[in-house]
């Protein structure tokens, strides 16, 4: 019988290609639109989870209890106590170098990812060797590298016993020397750290990691595995109690902390902390896309649906006959239910090979990490949940709106217990409203988007080029004096930290408020190069060299407020004696405010604090005059390797890093782009299947309109009545949850444009435009029918 209908519904399918393509290919654009949202999503929320006992194992931050925003590295201590509780199974520490200058074969290159560690990282974070023992990494001076960094520097030559010079990570004594000992896995995509090179904490690190007991800097990142059951809210408390009884708490620094333990699978999409080891997801909202690709899913099963019940509604008679020499309804039922069950698993092999073909470009455009991993359920079990739904849904659809309750005269007949309006209403509102809200929510998110783009930031952006330095063996004023020669060149600063860049923080109770504020190194004239504008000048010009800090408007505003004048401030900070290692600078003048970070945060306290060391010109700032970028880029590369011959020359525009800041909003653009686009399309398909039926349930009231003398723009009118009423109750469901959504989007910035009336109005006459169009296609075929034709079809 299996073999019967299966046989039976191929044979439809191919007498009926129209048809069947076009349901098949429709339906293959929803499904493949689902599976890239939705197992994106389930990749991003399946990182970590590699790991073994992943859900027992956390990362510990430690922020200074005056300060609200908090830090992925923590306190040096903590390792030490974590290791004294019973309750903790494995503890780790270690420091993560985003970018570090290394040398190999006498060539000097960035390197991202390079981490200094012990043994419990090994065990705990479960990382395989290819090559060597993981437990030499006790052992002084040694590394080792990923198969990635060793096939891209050693290619076919065996690198250990080879060595790695490293720049920063080094004691001031001894240069940062590491024998490669052995090579480990590639890391994992989906984990929340990258491991290039693994180095020992023995050796020329090991007076820095003796330090962090007495000093509270956060250099290092701490994680601890606790035994199962453990509350991870105890094991805080116990740290907090081991620290305020401890004799690190008096030294220098602040004397309160806050502890708190963070789940490790968590930290990709929940954690927002400074210095994460890789880019989290925090903004982008994985909820929203979760809830689109269902969306995007229900409504292409229900198009493919809609068009099935059409075609069914054809096929009544059919069904009568057969129920008049002795079909059962489940027979019937079953019947249809293959030919579903067919078309879906044609659909979602298509869509599943259309994916295949163009996962990079997906990739490439909407600047995420995608790929489907086969090895894991999450795809089988959409696979069949789409069967599942597309099944159910239309044997739904058949029984209790072809053959509920008929006769088997009635069926031959024609006759059906349900109307057209009755079918046709909760669909086309349904469909309407879902393209209203992602066409309303696409707009919004791009006002908002060019919204904070194009807001003041209290700096310019355009026309900035910054170079990374990376060697201060030679002066960078000599290189800085050449370029100021030609007149595209408006001028150079130097900075440690650009825009955008994890800078330090100050503490401001030597200032005499609570708090802290953003700290960057810069020179004077960096001020001058990226346009930040002096409210209040106390620089003393007659001197050589500029030194002192210069702090912002908000933060000059909070001093003031306490002391008054600067005098007065001043008078404080003389009282404050200093410690051995410290110097007082001087308030040498205060700018106006600026967005040093995103518009997601507000304005804070600031603080330049102006020198010329060398290391200051680690990001050297390049004003080019307007209209002369080329040219003034060739000169910049031809000086720079007059200047340092064996260097690449790595710079980027500050135009274009300001702009990924926003990443995870111009991918949502993207994302809300691309499927309102998607959902315009799929409703047209929808909208165009349910038009044919209504016209099709109505082809006799046509006839006789037409006999009677009803003009085509009559019978077009009347028709698109009932579309357009559906569309306005449409939108008035639509606009107040679009609003709720967009408002609740838009708390994710400090600076927020207006969700304006107009936004919903367009979004509501786009979609009336789309419906109307393609309503009255059908009804123009409709009207031109001959109403000879249109009496007889009855």
């Amino acid at each position: 019988m299996l073999w019967y209908h299966l046989k039976l519904s191929v044979l439809r399918l191919l007498k009926n290609k129209a048809f069947s393509l076009t349901n098949i290919f429709g339906l293959s654009f929803g499904i493949a639109s689902f599976f890239v949202l939705f197992i994106h999503v389930q990749n991003e929320k399946s990182y970590d989870k590699h790991i073994k006992d992943y859900q027992n194992i956390y990362r510990v931050i430690s922020t200074p209890s005056h300060i609200n925003s908090s830090w992925a590295r923590s306190l040096g201590f903590i390792q030490e106590a974590a290791s004294q509780f019973p309750e903790v199974e494995n503890a780790t520490r270690f420091s993560h170098a985003k970018l570090e200058n290394i040398k190999i074969h006498e060539e000097s290159v960035a390197q991202k990812d390079v981490l200094s560690v012990d043994t419990n990282f090994m065990s705990m974070f479960g990382i395989e060797s290819l090559i060597g023992n993981l437990k030499d990494i006790s052992k002084p001076n040694v590394a080792f590298i990923s198969e990635r960094f060793a096939k891209k520097y050693f290619k076919n030559e065996n690198p250990i016993g080879q060595y790695i010079e490293t720049e920063t990570l080094r004691s001031r004594e001894a240069p940062g020397k590491f024998e490669i000992v052995g090579i480990i896995k590639n890391t994992p995509i989906k984990t929340h750290f990258n491991c290039e090179i693994l180095l020992s904490q023995k050796g020329v690190l090991e007076q820095r990691y003796a330090s962090l007991a007495t000093r509270k800097i956060q250099w290092v990142y701490n994680y601890i595995k606790l035994k199962e059951g453990t509350s991870p809210t105890f094991i805080a408390e116990k740290t907090l109690t081991h620290f305020n009884k401890s004799a690190f708490r008096q030294t220098r620094g602040p004397k309160d902390y806050k502890f708190s333990l963070q789940r490790l699978t968590d930290i990709h999409l929940r954690s927002n902390c400074r210095f994460e080891l890789k880019e989290s997801n925090t903004k982008i909202n994985i909820g929203l896309f979760t809830i689109v690709s269902f969306v995007i899913l229900f409504v292409s099963l229900v198009n493919f649906i809609s068009l099935i019940t059409v075609n069914l509604f054809k096929r009544t008679k059919e069904f009568g006959l057969k129920s008049s020499i002795g079909a059962h309804k489940k027979h019937l039922l079953y019947q249809i239910l293959i030919e579903v069950l067919l078309l879906c698993s044609l659909a979602i092999f298509i869509s599943l090979f259309v994916i295949e073909l163009i996962k990079p470009i997906i990739s490439q455009f909407y600047e995420i990490q995608f790929d489907i991993f086969y090895n894991e359920p999450t795809i089988y079990l959409s696979i069949l949940m789409i069967i599942s739904l597309g099944g159910i849904i239309s044997v739904l659809f058949v029984r209790f709106f072809i053959l509920k309750n008929n006769s088997t005269s009635e069926i031959i007949k024609g006759l059906h217990p349900l109307s057209g309006k009755q079918l046709l209403q909760p669909l086309m509102i349904f469909q309407m409203l879902i393209v209203i809200i992602l066409i309303a929510s696409t707009i919004l998110v791009n006002k908002q988007i060019n919204f904070i783009l194009d807001k003041p930031l209290g700096f310019t952006k355009d026309n900035i080029v910054v170079i990374h330095q990376k060697d201060y063996s030679k002066d960078p004023k000599v290189f800085a004096n050449e370029l100021k020669k030609n007149s595209q060149i408006v001028s150079v600063g130097f900075t440690r930290q650009y825009f955008g860049h994890p800078t330090q923080t100050l503490p401001l109770d030597g200032l005499g408020i609570e708090g802290t504020a953003e700290m960057s190194f810069p020179n004077f004239d960096f001020l001058q190069t990226m346009d930040i504008q002096l409210v209040h000048d106390y620089i003393n010009r007659s001197k050589d060299t500029i030194e002192g800090m210069i702090i912002n408007n908000h933060l000059y505003e909070r001093l003031m407020e306490k002391h008054q004048s600067i005098e007065n401030l001043n008078a404080f900070r003389s009282g404050i004696p200093l410690e051995p290692d410290q110097r007082r600078y001087d308030i040498i003048g205060v700018v106006e405010d600026f967005n040093y970070n995103s518009a997601h945060e507000q304005i804070g306290d600031y603080v330049f604090l102006i020198g010329e060391s060398r290391s200051r010109s680690r990001f050297t700032h390049i004003k080019i005059a307007s209209g002369n970028i080329r040219p003034a880029m060739d000169y910049i590369q031809e000086e720079w390797q007059k200047h340092y011959p064996n260097q690449e020359m790595d710079y980027f525009f500050m135009d274009e890093k300001v702009g990924q800041q926003y990443k995870s909003e111009n991918i949502l653009r993207k994302i809300l782009l691309s499927f309102s686009l998607l959902g315009i399309i799929i409703g047209i398909m929808g909208i165009s299947a349910l038009s044919y039926f209504s016209s099709e349930q109505r082809t006799k009231e046509i006839g006789i309109r037409k006999t009677n003398g009803a003009k085509t723009h009559e019978i077009i009118k009347m028709l698109n009545k009932d579309f357009l009423r559906w569309v306005i109750i449409a939108f008035v469901l639509a606009s107040p949850i679009a609003w709720y959504a967009m408002n609740i989007w838009l708390e994710n910035f400090a600076y927020k444009t207006e969700l304006s009336w107009w936004i919903f109005a367009l979004a509501g006459i786009i979609a009336m435009g789309i419906a109307l169009l393609t309503v009255s296609w059908q009804s123009w075929r409709a009207a031109r029918r001959n109403p000879v034709e249109s009496l007889r079809y009855e």
